[in-house]
Formats: C-alpha cells, structure tokens, sequence
C-alpha cells in the first residue's frame, strides 16, 4: 500500500511514529511522512538539520516531506505559534510538495496537539484516501486538566474543533482503553478502536544473563 503519514513529529526526534513508519516499510508498505523541522524537545530547530537537511530525508525506507513551522521555544506563546504554524503549514505546502503523488489511506498521529488532524483531513480530501487517526492525547481535557486552557468558552471552541477533526476520520485508534468513552463525547459515527503504544525495543524478551552476585534459586523472584 501507498501510506502517507502526517505527523508534527518525526525522527530526529524521538516518538514512536518513527517505529511505526520504519515497520510498515518493513512490511512492504511504500510509506511517506509529512513533517515539520525537527524541534522537539529543546524548542530549537536541531542544529545537525539545519547544517545538513539532506541527511535527513529518509528514515527506515520512509520519505520525509518537510515544511516550515515556528519552533515551540520555552514560553507558551511559543509553543501555540508552533501548533498553528505547522498546522497551517502542513495544510498549504502538504498538498504543493505531494502534487500528483497517489495514497491508499492515511494515518495522523497524535500525541498533542490535536491540530494535526487539519492537514491530514485535507489530504484526506485532496487525495481522496480514507484516514486513521491515532489519539495519544485527549483534547481538550489535558488542556484542562494542565491548566493551560480554563475559560469555559475557549473549552467549548476546543471541543468543537475535535468533534470536527474526529467526525471527517474513517478510523479512530484510541492508546488506552480509557480512552474510548471520552472519545465517544465527541466522535458517535466513527469506529473507536483500541490501539496501544508498544514496549521499546531495550525491553525485548531477549534473555540475559542473571547477576553471577545472587545465588539462583528458581522459585524466586
């Protein structure tokens, strides 16, 4: 399958995305990603990306598409220049930058913000591919719960724009199960599926070797 992948955040910088698109090439799958400059978490543009873009073009057998957004920085101005920025971004230079390129279906992660669902559903448009969103983070009750957002007002709007990014998805993926019934507040047409995040690669059943200082003794812990 032809995938396209719209992500704010992608390698180098370091999200579980990354396996994913590395896993689906693995599989078979021709996969291309939309991204931003890599800025995560320092709030800087990498400095080894703006030397060198060209090596970071490719990751795993995926093709990175990149546009230009502001950099999250430390203050909270910032940081909502950098949601809107990639997501304006993404919705005008995505569509330029895969002009004639063909998708089978596309996936949106979404760990925060949930802006990133506004490029996607316009390439859902534009390329006519059904879409999946996988929801790593509930909007707006984080706002909430974080204190960034309280104005009873600026919730509703929230609100509204995630019932409007979940109602154009043909799949929502939910990371925990919890999830689900707060998904469901906003989203009553869309199949809700369960989706969760997997262990690292460091916690693999390989086996190792016990320490040689405690003696073994199979019945213990």
């Amino acid at each position: 399958m032809r995938l396209l992948i719209v992500t704010q955040y992608f390698w180098p910088e370091n999200f579980r995305v990354n396996d994913l698109a590395a896993e689906l090439v693995r599989r078979g799958h021709q996969v291309t990603v939309l991204t931003g400059k890599p800025n995560y978490p320092d709030g800087v543009v990498f400095p080894e990306f703006r030397s060198e873009p060209d090596r970071f073009r490719e990751h795993g057998g995926a093709q990175i598409v990149r546009v230009p957004l502001w950099p999250r920085g430390k203050r909270r101005v910032s940081l909502v220049l950098n949601y809107v920025s990639f997501a304006l971004s993404a919705a005008l230079f995505g569509p330029l930058r895969l002009r004639g390129r063909r998708f089978d279906a596309i996936f949106a992660y979404e760990p925060s913000p949930i802006t990133v669902g506004i490029p996607a559903i316009v390439m859902r448009t534009l390329k006519k591919a059904p879409m999946a969103f996988w929801v790593l983070d509930l909007w707006p009750e984080t706002l909430h719960a974080l204190g960034v957002v309280r104005a009873r007002w600026q919730l509703e709007a929230i609100g509204r724009l995630v019932r409007a990014i979940y109602a154009r998805c043909d799949l929502i993926l939910a990371q925990s199960r919890s999830f689900i019934p707060q998904i469901g507040k906003y989203c009553r047409t869309r199949p809700i599926v369960y989706f969760p995040s997997w262990a690292e690669a460091v916690f693999s059943n390989a086996p190792t070797a016990a320490a040689e200082e405690i003696p073994h003794a199979p019945d213990a812990f």
